[in-house]
């Protein structure tokens, strides 16, 4: 699964499934125990479930320095290795964002071809009332592509649910999956002294570091800059395809936890999870994406 979407070299960041971000890490924490309280019942009387647990390591030296062990829940990161709902997440990421533009214009919409080129009788050729009919090299097309074409949809929040922890499930299992206790560690912020941690640490080519928020350690934003193949990412735009992108995946502490906290609260919701998302719902939402930009007409696409 390392390599399976290796020729990839872009990323889109969604997540529609998230609640409020402003909690510190002790709300997070007990938020989550109170979540975790739904789920202890069937692990109990389940024999076959088995709580995986992770280290927890520093970035302050090269080598490897583990400083805790945590407990991960088996919902999240245990989940069937569901690869065609997998596939479905990756699939949607590619497809939904696509707009065609291409727009043929057709034989009233070509310009010239006013005048019949000849008379319509007594000449032995075809009737022909202009130049710019179908048939014609520079005539208009008689069912060519009429742009703009989107292929927007969305998924349910089950499969996206499902198929973001069948993502953790792989790179756990994989032991691609690298939990930090805080990126503030980092001593050096030298390209070099992070290449050589992820070196010895056999981290692979391409890292995601995956944050709580928006506010990174200064250190590791300026060690990333000179690194193509290392990214970071904030937790709320966290998805299938990034985490199969990247060889490695490191969450800080608050990340993990917040993450949990998100994934079993979508879970345990009592509002359906295959709510059916229609485009003209969120039409007005799109279209109005630009209106605290400086240009309203010609927003960033996103």
């Amino acid at each position: 699964m390392r390599h399976l979407f290796s020729k990839f070299h872009f990323v889109f960041n969604f997540s529609k499934l998230s609640i409020s971000t402003t909690r510190n890490s002790g709300s997070v924490e007990s938020s989550l125990q109170k979540l975790e309280q739904l789920s202890l019942a069937k692990l109990a009387n389940n024999p076959y479930i088995v709580t995986p647990e992770a280290w927890v390591t520093t970035l302050s030296k090269v080598e490897h320095d583990n400083v805790d062990i945590i407990r991960l829940n088996p919902d999240i990161f245990r989940h069937a290795p569901r690869l065609d709902l997998l596939h479905r997440n990756v699939t949607w990421q590619l497809n939904y964002r696509n707009l065609q533009l291409t727009k043929q214009l057709t034989r009233a919409e070509m310009p010239g071809g006013g005048k019949k080129p000849w008379p319509q009788k007594k000449t032995g050729r075809a009737h022909v009332g202009s130049i710019r009919s179908p048939q014609f090299i520079r005539g208009g097309f008689a069912h060519g592509v009429r742009g703009p074409k989107t292929w927007f949809y969305m998924l349910p929040d089950a499969i996206r649910l499902k198929g973001l922890c069948v993502a953790l499930t792989i790179k756990h299992i994989q032991n691609d999956l690298v939990i930090v206790d805080d990126f503030s560690t980092l001593e050096s912020d030298s390209k070099d002294f992070l290449n050589d941690i992820a070196e010895s640490r056999n981290w692979g080519y391409s890292v995601l570091f995956v944050e709580e928020n928006a506010e990174v350690a200064a250190n590791l934003v300026k060690a990333t800059e000179d690194l193509p193949s290392f990214n970071i990412m904030p937790l709320y735009g966290l998805n299938c395809f990034s985490i199969m992108k990247y060889d490695t995946l490191v969450l800080s502490k608050k990340a993990l936890l917040k993450l949990e906290e998100r994934i079993l609260f979508h879970f345990n919701r009592s509002e359906t999870l295959l709510k059916k998302y229609k485009y003209k719902d969120i039409k007005e939402k799109i279209l109005n994406e630009g209106s605290d930009e400086n240009n309203e007409k010609y927003a960033p696409f996103i």
